[in-house]
């Protein structure tokens, strides 16, 4: 099958469209042919396959519009094209949007999400003035292939504005969204499963703000208003809510019984300098809180954090670190609340001018305590994650060769305080430690690097102990004057576990490409995987799998 798209285009700067060439291309194409064999299970690939593709990129006055193809026999079924195309071309403080667009007004109002539709943004001086509208989201249609009807959507349709004053540093904005189900999409005959999916319409209104003062303390915030009526056809009045907010803007915005509103907030404080600073943060975000301008949010919680960083010794030591507190049950509808104590802190050092060292630590406890009934203990939620890294690392350059060592020792525990599982003598704690070493000498003038690199993983817990071993080399040489690369690579992994289902596993590939002309590469590349089992069942079978690709690339 072929499938052709072209992407979206960045914004592009008309201001000297005379100078600009009127029309040009560059780009690639690569005719990719695939071999694959195994032996010990069933294959799963073909045997053979082939991939053709390019990325031509065609430049009309300055405007960039890349497309990509890919042409290939696997793949014969899909749900729907991919077909999305759009520009946002640009004068002095004049942009323009077209197309399928990912414009961002503000995190809780048009936050991001693709909108197919037309817009602008003015800035001149310090006005910030922006208008979007389009279709959200396209409502689903029949796939012909399977005749599936999953997941079902209106046709949702919207528009954002926004306007504000101020510099990067000084500002004030004011953004507002306005989205609606098209109910007329539905399709016809739809199963009784779907029919119950209600078309809904949203309104939002937010603001972004920053102020810096004697440039070295500032304030920020962003917050919303969300306002969500799960069902435009509800033929229950508003009037049945006492809800004092909804009933003064039912007049504005025409509410019933499905509408709800949501609120979002987050601000901070700052102090900085040059080698020093601080900032505490604040967020609250209802539970539910939702805008179709937006695809996720993470609601329900409330959190405090500050964060403080430093510069010392001459930059030879940064630290930089956060603690806060968070909770959720916002509203306490929920039967337990949980509680978090968030922590990091991470420092780097530099020792000497080839010897430097980098420090981390995390701590993140969740504490679930019983709100409006009783549960039982074992279901209790009372953990502590904590992770420590030790990161040292060398660098030596000299003339003939440059070496670089560096390792890590990472060690991450999870523990349970739940009380009910220590009566029962039973332990939830999970503990991971990690450590690796890596080599890697390189010869500039002979253009050769070798690597190598030893690893180890350990992880334990109840009735639980895995330990992961494993050791790679490899390197790479270039010949006949920068037109030949290339490389080899071999990875060892050795398995124990206390299942007994212990294995070993060899992964090696290589690679040799070489240039024809400068416009011209070939490329054969050969990866190799192994895996010897002790168990050798059928869950865990020893085989081998070999695959190949002979590479063409043409660039203009």
């Amino acid at each position: 099958m072929a499938l052709l798209f072209a992407e979206s285009v960045n914004a592009q700067d008309f201001s000297n469209i005379k100078d600009a060439k009127p029309f040009s291309y560059s780009g690639s194409i690569e005719a990719r042919g695939m071999f694959y064999n195994a032996t010990g299970i069933q294959n799963r690939r073909r045997p053979t396959a082939f991939l053709l593709s390019g990325s031509p990129t065609f430049d009309i006055y300055g405007l960039q519009i890349p497309v990509n193809f890919s042409i290939s026999e696997s793949d014969k079924s899909f749900t729907q094209p991919f077909n999305q195309y759009g520009l946002s071309p640009t004068y002095k403080w004049i942009t323009l949007h077209a197309g399928y667009r990912n414009v961002s007004f503000s995190p809780y109002t048009l936050g991001g999400h693709t909108m197919l539709g037309a817009g602008f943004e003015l800035n001149p001086g310090k006005l910030r003035v922006g208008f979007m509208y389009g279709r959200l989201n396209r409502a689903t249609t029949i796939d012909t292939t399977s005749q599936a009807l999953v997941p079902f959507s209106f046709s949702r349709k919207g528009y954002a504005a926004k306007l504000g004053y101020g510099s990067a540093d000084n500002f004030f904005e004011l953004s507002y969204l306005s989205a609606k189900d098209d109910d007329n999409t539905k399709p016809s005959n739809l199963p009784n499963a779907f029919d119950l999916v209600s078309p809904a319409k949203n309104n939002v209104l937010g603001y972004s703000l920053k102020f810096t003062f004697f440039k070295k303390l500032f304030i920020e915030s962003t917050g919303a208003v969300s306002l969500y009526t799960n069902d435009i056809n509800s033929p229950i009045s508003i009037d049945s809510i006492k809800n004092d907010f909804l009933q003064k803007v039912n007049n504005i915005f025409t509410l019933n019984a499905t509408s709800e509103y949501y609120t979002a907030f987050s601000g901070g404080i700052g102090y900085r300098e040059k080698n020093y600073g601080v900032k505490i943060n604040y967020k609250r975000i209802e539970p539910d809180f939702k805008t179709m301008g937006a695809y996720f949010f993470n609601s329900d919680l409330e959190n405090w954090t500050i964060s403080p960083n430093a510069n010392l010794f001459k930059g030879k030591v940064r630290i930089n670190g956060s603690i806060g507190f968070q909770h959720d049950n916002l509203k306490k509808q929920k039967r337990a609340e949980n509680k978090r104590l968030i922590a990091s802190a991470n420092a780097g050092v530099e020792i000497t001018k080839e010897l430097g060292l980098d420090l981390i630590y995390t701590n993140f406890s969740d504490n679930q305590t019983p709100q409006t009934a009783l549960f039982a203990d074992s279901l209790r939620i009372v953990q502590t994650t904590q992770t420590i890294g030790i990161m040292p690392r060398y660098f030596l350059v000299r003339p003939e060769a440059t070496h670089v060592i560096s390792a890590s020792a990472s060690f991450n525990s999870l523990k349970d305080f739940n009380n009910f599982f220590s009566a029962q003598s039973t332990s939830r704690n999970i503990s991971t430690n990690q450590y690796f070493i890596n080599y890697n000498i390189t010869f500039p003038k002979k253009k050769l690097s070798l690597f190598a690199n030893l690893n180890n993983t350990k992880l334990s817990g109840q009735n639980l102990k895995n330990t992961f071993t494993g050791a790679t080399v490899g390197g790479n040489k270039t010949f006949l004057k920068d037109k030949m690369q290339t490389g080899l690579s071999c990875t060892l992994t050795k398995t124990n576990s206390s299942t007994g289902s212990d294995s070993f596993i060899t992964n090696a590939n290589g690679n040799l490409a070489y240039k024809v002309t400068t416009r011209q590469r070939v490329a054969f590349n050969v990866f190799l995987t192994n895996n010897k089992s002790k168990a050798a069942n059928p869950f865990q079978p020893n085989f081998t799998e070999t695959r190949a690709e002979l590479i063409y690339q043409f660039n203009f």
